[in-house]
């Protein structure tokens, strides 16, 4: 009798936990998405550590999220290598609007993106002069419209990591009057870690 009452303790004990468990399942949906993008920051600031190992320069970023897939911003470059440096560009502002995708859905503003740019350059060209065969250093101011690429990478702190390609036109370079070192193409290429805020 003692064993059959132990018995019916434990299978009622046993049926009465297993009405306790519930299942638990998760939808993200948009407003998810933009709640968890709010905790973590919908602003980035970044700095683009390709330019320090390359070039002396320095280059650093900011970017708003719009929403889950959409985002504008900026990257301002400054020549840190004076007269000496291999690079034309003294000075560039280039304004962005990225579109992300694939796995933006977790993070909002994550993964794959597309950008459109356009950049602002000043910066020192040397020009071949044909009367006096010397090269003379001139001033230049060129804008730029291109397209890039690249893949955002974020974790629960809010810190990125960025990688970027992109190449743009140089809107005043005309190849068969200008004889300096500039090109008509500009390149974008960006490794770059940055923090939500």
């Amino acid at each position: 009798m003692k064993n059959l009452i132990t018995l019916f303790f434990i299978i009622s004990l046993t049926s009465y936990s297993q009405d306790k468990i519930q299942q638990v399942e998760v939808v993200k949906t948009d407003t998810q998405i933009e709640e968890f993008s709010k905790q973590i920051g919908t602003k980035e600031f970044k700095l683009d550590f390709l330019d320090l190992l390359v070039f002396p320069a320095l280059s650093v970023g900011y970017e708003k999220i719009n929403d889950s897939s959409t985002a504008f911003g900026t990257t301002l470059f400054i020549n840190l290598g004076g007269e000496d440096s291999d690079w034309n560009d003294n000075l560039a502002i280039t304004p962005y609007y990225r579109f992300y995708f694939l796995q933006s859905e977790d993070y909002g503003g994550y993964g794959v993106f597309a950008e459109v740019f356009t950049k602002f350059a000043f910066g020192d060209a040397e020009i071949y002069n044909l009367t006096s065969s010397t090269y003379n250093k001139e001033n230049y101011f060129d804008m730029a419209l291109g397209l890039a690429v690249g893949r955002k990478w974020i974790n629960r702190k809010g810190f990125t990591l960025e990688t970027l390609l992109g190449v743009g036109r140089n809107l005043f370079f005309d190849e068969e009057s200008d004889s300096s070192d500039r090109t008509a193409a500009s390149a974008r290429l960006n490794i770059s870690i940055g923090k939500r805020f």
